[in-house]
């Protein structure tokens, strides 16, 4: 993909999480320099962000304010709550 169109990333949700959103694995395309956070808000999943929800950029835990990068795998890990 060309620089002047975007990125294209890699999305990997699970649990409740994948459930929710209706897949488990998704591809994106994203205006290049977007952040985690970009990608909170075009799924409009925030509520599952302030609930815990961790982020994994290539399998290494991020802020949501990591800036991703053309070719990332972005992993959603929903909270586990035991019992």
């Amino acid at each position: 993909m060309n620089d002047a169109q975007g990125m294209q990333i890699t999305l990997l949700a699970f649990g409740p999480l994948a459930e929710s959103l209706g897949w488990k694995r998704h591809q994106l395309t994203l205006k290049i320099s977007s952040k985690i956070e970009d990608v909170i808000d075009i799924l409009s999943i925030l509520e599952w962000s302030e609930r815990g929800l961790v982020f994994a950029i290539n399998g290494r835990q991020q802020e949501i304010s990591a800036e991703l990068k053309n070719g990332d795998e972005l992993a959603f890990l929903p909270p586990v709550s035991g019992g």
